[in-house]
């Protein structure tokens, strides 16, 4: 009989986490083949909703403004307090009202019938102050739940905790349901253990991101020719203040210009890139049409990958870069790349600690051209640890041995 696996990822703009989707498959596939498993499935099933954004799933203006009301109304501290199931109730309602849970329950949800086991296959899921990741956790276990389906969570980003928050607890509830079994993190193990996790019967794990396995999953390594170029990664401006601080664009672009002029006068050729999402590559237009001479005097270049496999060319091929997004400095680390980061967000420390590379994550304190400059030409590659390596491979095939490869098939 034939394996079906349910793989739940991210259909979005950045590359960064398709990144993660393809290393995670290329992890699952090897272990099946490597126990010698042939007869399976793997179903992609879209969590991103990046193609919900089709017209047939679009709300008009009265009913945004009517449900934004409804969700501030039930989001109130005091109503959550007094009604708190009522408040979580309303919440899923409004939510079901939504273009992603149409698009969802329509076109994705259907392929998790039939599965043998659910896996997530990574990226920062756990999560409840940015996007709606919970409430697809939650829809995701209880029907794993009713139809007695184990569910893996693996390599999960942990990106805060509150026991006042409704959203937060919904996702507690949702991650301790009895179909989850295996429940590993990329970042915060000990956010992970102590807050979320009640259910004992869940196998906890620290593990490392599923991209350290992108030169097996892509068949790349650095390129070995003395390129001079570097990689000046871009963000949108506004996602700092989302998760740690205030970053002025002004700011912001004349360091990103002083740094440029630093580098040139060093020697390297520049190339701006983009983790493949719109919003970043605004800062790049913006930051060209501030300072005209980047292009004509500096030669400056662009580079906008469409693809999984161009992006992770792209970082192999320059000679150092800085990043700003997670999965452009994860990326270039696994591959040797040396780099440095500005952090915007904890996930990105946390990272730098793991890998003993702390210094090349970038607070706003030191968001200087000097300081940036100076950490960029002194980094250098990362010496992989094989051991962190095989954490994640290691951890989630005792996990498929045990519900669907080997003895422990159906036994939930």
């Amino acid at each position: 009989m034939e394996l079906k696996i349910a793989f739940m990822y991210l259909d979005v703009s950045n590359l960064g986490d398709l990144v993660i989707y393809e290393t995670s498959r290329y992890i699952v596939e090897d272990i099946l083949k490597k126990n010698n498993v042939e007869d399976y499935e793997i179903v992609p099933v879209d969590i991103g909703s990046f193609r919900s954004r089709n017209k047939k799933y679009a709300k008009s203006i009265l009913r945004r403004v009517m449900a934004g009301g409804l969700r501030r109304t039930v989001r109130n501290r005091l109503f959550a307090h007094c009604c708190p199931e009522l408040s979580k109730k309303m919440m899923k309602k409004i939510w079901h009202t939504t273009p992603p849970y149409q698009y969802y329950i329509e076109n994705e949800k259907p392929k998790l019938e039939g599965a043998d086991i659910i896996i997530f296959g990574g990226g920062g899921l756990i999560k409840f102050h940015r996007q709606n990741f919970y409430y697809f956790l939650d829809d995701v276990t209880d029907f794993a739940q009713r139809r007695n389906i184990p569910v893996l969570l693996n390599a999960q980003g942990i990106e805060g905790y509150d026991e006042m928050n409704l959203e937060c607890q919904i996702l507690k509830k949702a991650v301790n349901r009895a179909c989850v079994k295996y429940a590993s993190t990329r970042d915060d193990f000990a956010m992970l253990r102590n807050c979320y996790i009640e259910n004992p019967e869940i196998v906890v794990r620290g593990v490392c991101d599923p991209a350290f396995w992108t030169a097996e999953t892509y068949q790349i390594r650095k390129s070995s020719v003395d390129s001079k170029k570097v990689g000046l990664n871009v963000i949108r401006t506004k996602i700092f203040g989302e998760y740690m601080y205030k970053v002025n664009r002004k700011a912001l672009g004349e360091v990103y210009y002083e740094v440029i002029v630093k580098l040139s006068d060093a020697g390297y050729s520049v190339e701006l890139f983009s983790n493949g999402v719109d919003k970043d590559t605004v800062f790049i237009d913006w930051l060209l049409e501030q300072y005209p001479n980047l292009k004509s005097e500096y030669q400056v270049t662009v580079a906008n990958p469409v693809s999984t496999r161009e992006f992770v060319e792209l970082l192999a091929g320059y000679d150092r870069f800085m990043a700003v997004r997670l999965h452009s400095a994860i990326v270039g680390t696994v591959l040797g790349v040396p780099n440095v980061s500005l952090v915007w967000n904890r996930k990105q420390i946390l990272f730098g600690e793991q890998i003993g590379l702390r210094q090349n994550f970038i607070t706003k304190e030191k968001f200087t051209s000097e300081e940036i400059f100076q950490r960029l030409c002194q980094a250098k590659p990362y010496e992989m640890d094989e051991e962190y390596k095989m954490s994640v491979y290691q951890n989630l095939e005792d996990q498929m041995k045990k519900w669907v490869i080997g003895e422990g098939k159906n036994r939930i």
